[in-house]
Formats: structure tokens, C-alpha cells, sequence
């Protein structure tokens, strides 16, 4: 993944940002993502992928799915979303992308809503593996056996990731 194109915003686009960000999360998002004086930069890449980067760090990556933070955040605990624990079985299937499924799963946050984008941790270390989204609320997902319960949308192997890695 390449950059095609960059330029930085203006306050007011930063606005309009923001307000599109808070359809999907939160205002304690928000305030992880965006600190008081923030410099957004659009990065636009030959893969056709939109990330955002606030302060000369990579935060966001716009997909199809909406704005995703980047994995390194949830590292790092500068942000909170929402958990499900995974089993030890489970992690190396997830780090490669695969979707969640049901028997994988050992523990589910009782808010999480169907469609909303969580992190996927391992059970033994709560460290951040994937960031997905639900495919089922979280009654549903504990009312299942079997089945897939969660998209993966971004994992420590994908393009997006090894992008950050090396962005300046």
C-alpha cells in the first residue's frame, strides 16, 4: 500500500469529521481520537483506502464498514471499544483474518449491539488482536453454538497495519 495522495484539512472539515464519526461512536471516542488541538491529515492510498492521521499519527482507516481505528491504538489502550475474548485455539485464525466464530468465543461484553465495531483480545493476556464487527448483539452471540458472530475487519497481518508500521 502506497500513498497517492495527502493534504491536511481545515477546522471546519474537521468538524464535519467528527460529527460523522459520532454517528457510530461515542463522545469518549471522540476525545481518545481527537485531542484539543488537532492537525487531521487525509491520506488517501493506491489501494483506495482513506486513513486518517491527527497529530503525524495514524488513527483512523475509513473503510466500508466506517471509520475503524487504527489497531495500534487498542495496543497501546489509547482507546476503548467494546471486548470479546477469544481462546487460545482462536488466535492464530483471528491474527490471519478469519472471522469469529461462535465456539472461539469465551467472553462478550453484554452492551455490544449488532453491527457495532469491537476489539477481539485473547483471554489470557486481554491484548488486542482484531477489530470486527458484530454480526449479532451480544444476547444473540450467547444464544448461539456454532456459527460465525463477528466480521474481521483489521488484524496485526493486514495492509493497513503494516502501512502504520512504516508511516511518517
Amino acid at each position: 500500500m502506497n500513498i497517492k495522495q495527502r493534504h491536511f484539512i481545515q477546522k471546519s472539515q474537521i468538524k464535519e469529521l467528527q460529527e460523522d464519526i459520532l454517528k457510530r461512536y461515542d463522545e469518549k471516542f471522540l476525545n481518545q481520537i481527537f485531542p484539543k488541538k488537532a492537525r487531521v491529515e487525509v491520506i488517501q492510498t493506491d489501494a483506495g483506502d482513506t486513513l486518517y492521521a491527527i497529530n503525524n499519527v495514524l488513527k483512523l482507516w475509513k473503510s466500508k464498514d466506517g471509520y475503524i481505528p487504527v489497531l495500534t491504538l487498542l495496543l497501546s489502550k489509547q482507546v476503548d471499544l467494546k471486548k470479546i475474548a477469544v481462546d487460545k485455539g482462536a488466535i492464530r485464525y483471528v491474527a490471519n483474518g478469519a472471522d469469529i466464530m461462535r465456539p472461539g468465543i469465551t467472553k462478550i461484553d453484554q452492551s455490544i449491539k449488532k453491527d457495532e465495531i469491537v476489539v477481539v483480545v485473547d483471554e489470557t493476556h486481554d491484548r488486542a488482536l482484531a477489530i470486527c464487527k458484530a454480526i449479532y448483539n451480544a444476547q444473540s452471540m450467547e444464544e448461539m453454538k456454532s456459527g460465525k458472530a463477528l466480521f474481521n475487519l483489521h488484524t496485526i497481518q493486514d495492509s493497513v497495519w503494516k502501512f502504520e508500521k512504516e508511516f511518517k
